[in-house]
């Protein structure tokens, strides 16, 4: 080859950049797996919505308002104006077709709030299409919020037939030994609570409206966990679920349902004074006393509402007074379920926070704190109930249990507060 005359070489050729190699795709029939999922998830919740000709609507308080929690949810997400209008004309029209063919419709309670509970319904309608129409992280986000709409109306499905197990799996159950605690306080709260709303039907219907509504509760807070201006101390769904997971464990340790599934009529009037105590067979009535997850989750909601706005606490303090009128006057607790349900829901919230909170001591001897005083409380009734008629013994419990929560409590508020300042 001939010299270069301006004394410089060719530049030599670039080598050719190796061709990428081609990401795995998912495997056959992998892509499929949320569509199955979407499709499931809807006709479960359609069955509960339309199956035995409404009667789950009509007959099962929880259902829905677990839709209507479904609801909440989707619209926390934050969909589309379209997915929005798509949702409230599919809402209406369904609605009308169940007032069209439900036949028996009145203007009650009970079938208003079944007849919105179709909103919810709508809802995990609009996002299963959702799901079926999108491919990649655009599907997985709509997947998520499809579980997170159905996940407390099949998982309140799958407490009550659980709990409905406990009635074959406890024939007879410690009802006496709590009513004999009880009255131990010298005073019959059970029997003033039930003569004291029996005698205010208005008050009457609003705790029990409160009382059936505990999931849209639940729902309500995790709706804003997920799309709410400030972080939560607290994860909802494994509170929910897991507290749910252990309540059921400590039910099989002192089975107990609740005075009026023992007394019957008697109740509130014409409770009796001295019914021994021992073993007592009742038939139906889940044994579902002590504690109570009825006031542990509303302690919850009202203690994490603090983070959101000052009336949203209020809301949900009225809602707590509503929740504890309602359990002790319609005779589904007594009322040392009630105390014993505040460690409880101490202990839910400590175990149940995000990791950040978690690893701080105050939350450490929250832990400890709250399951120490739920199973003292579950040992010295199912164990040594005589204490309780000791003078002021029940009392100076359930006050020692009542200040050490709130100390414990007090505790955490600082994190707390630096935790939902975070962006």
């Amino acid at each position: 080859m001939a010299d270069d005359p301006t004394g410089t070489h060719p530049a030599e050729p670039a080598a050719p950049e190796p061709l990428a190699s081609p990401q795995p795709g998912p495997p056959p029939g992998f892509a499929a797996i949320p569509v199955v999922f979407a499709i499931v998830i809807l006709a479960t919740q359609g069955y509960l919505a339309l199956g035995r000709n409404f009667s789950n609507l009509l007959e099962t308080p929880f259902v829905p308002y677990c839709l209507l929690g479904a609801f909440a949810i989707h619209m926390a997400s934050r969909p589309s104006r379209a997915e929005c209008l798509a949702t409230f004309a599919l809402a209406i029209a369904a609605i009308c077709w169940f007032v069209a063919l439900c036949g028996k419709f009145r203007p009650t309670t009970a079938y208003v709030v079944a007849a919105a509970g179709f909103s919810g319904l709508a809802s995990l309608t609009v996002i299963a299409i959702q799901v079926l129409r999108h491919r990649g992280q655009e599907q997985t986000g709509r997947l998520n919020t499809l579980l997170a709409g159905s996940v407390f109306g099949m998982s309140a499905l799958i407490f009550a037939g659980v709990l409905e197990f406990t009635t074959r799996l406890h024939p007879q159950t410690y009802d006496l030994y709590l009513y004999f605690a009880d009255q131990g306080f010298g005073l019959p709260f059970c029997a003033w609570t039930g003569h004291f709303l029996a005698h205010r039907p208005a008050l009457s219907r609003v705790c029990g409206l409160v009382y059936e509504s505990l999931p849209l509760a639940l729902s309500l807070l995790y709706a804003y966990q997920r799309g709410g201006s400030h972080p939560l101390p607290i994860r909802v769904l494994p509170a929910f679920l897991g507290g749910g997971l252990a309540v059921y464990l400590l039910y099989n340790i002192l089975p107990a349902a609740g005075p009026l599934y023992i007394f019957g009529a008697a109740f509130p009037d014409h409770l009796p004074l001295s019914p021994g105590l021992h073993l007592a067979a009742i038939g139906s009535g889940a044994r579902n006393a002590i504690p109570s997850m009825h006031v542990a989750c509303v302690l919850l909601v009202f203690w994490n509402c603090r983070r959101i706005s000052r009336w949203a606490y209020a809301a949900a303090g009225f809602y707590l007074a509503c929740t504890a009128l309602a359990c002790l006057g319609f005779g589904e607790h007594y009322l040392i379920d009630l105390v014993a349900g505040v460690p409880f829901a101490l202990a839910l919230q400590a175990v149940c926070a995000p990791a950040t909170l978690r690893a701080l001591p105050e939350w450490k001897q929250s832990i400890a704190v709250g399951l120490a005083l739920t199973l003292i409380w579950i040992a010295t009734v199912r164990f040594a109930v005589s204490l309780f008629h000791i003078p002021a013994f029940p009392w100076a419990l359930s006050l020692v249990t009542l200040a050490v929560c709130a100390l414990a409590r007090r505790r955490m508020l600082p994190a707390e507060a630096r935790y939902a300042a975070t962006p």
